[in-house]
């Protein structure tokens, strides 16, 4: 499995870029698995898209201390930081049964996988589609069961309830 976990269309606005170690909290869909998830330290690719949702700019994070939270705050002081509303992001890295001092789910340290070429496309081309969201794709991508979406918790971490992200899969 390449990619583990990810995130859509997350608003920069609901995250606190203050402090140099920040959270970026989710929360599964379509998980029975209870409890928020602190992606801040995932490896992986991100994309930055404006307020129009056209995809601006793409990076990867994980090279030596630079991870989601880190790149993307700097996105906040550079030359994009006034041109990014929204990001998506792709996780190499899964959740630990582990929780932080916050009682959030942290993430296993990242594992080499010998992964076969069919996945290894299937991933590739989910991750086009869904950052990039091309009009004359009508199938969606294919990561497979295993791969979880998560939806972002906001600032105040009040998140509606919503019945399609339970379900009995």
């Amino acid at each position: 499995m390449l990619i583990r976990n990810y995130g859509l269309f997350w608003r920069r606005r609901e995250v606190d870029w203050l402090p140099r170690q920040g959270e970026l909290l989710g929360l599964g869909v379509r998980r029975k698995r209870q409890g928020y998830a602190n992606f801040a330290k995932q490896r992986g690719i991100y994309a930055l898209y404006d307020e129009t949702f056209r995809l601006i700019y793409v990076g990867q994070a994980g090279k030596g201390n630079r991870r989601l939270y880190n790149r993307l705050r700097a996105h906040t002081l550079n030359n994009l930081a006034n041109r990014w509303n929204f990001f998506s992001w792709f996780g190499v890295c899964s959740l630990s049964e582990e929780r932080d001092e916050d009682d959030n789910f942290v993430l296993d340290e990242f594992e080499d996988q010998n992964v076969g070429l069919e996945v290894t496309l299937d991933h590739l081309e989910a991750i086009l589609i869904m950052a990039g969201e091309p009009m004359r794709n009508y199938q969606g991508g294919r990561f497979g069961a295993s791969v979880t979406h998560y939806r972002q918790v906001p600032l105040n971490h009040e998140i509606a309830s919503d019945e399609d992200d339970y379900d009995d899969e």
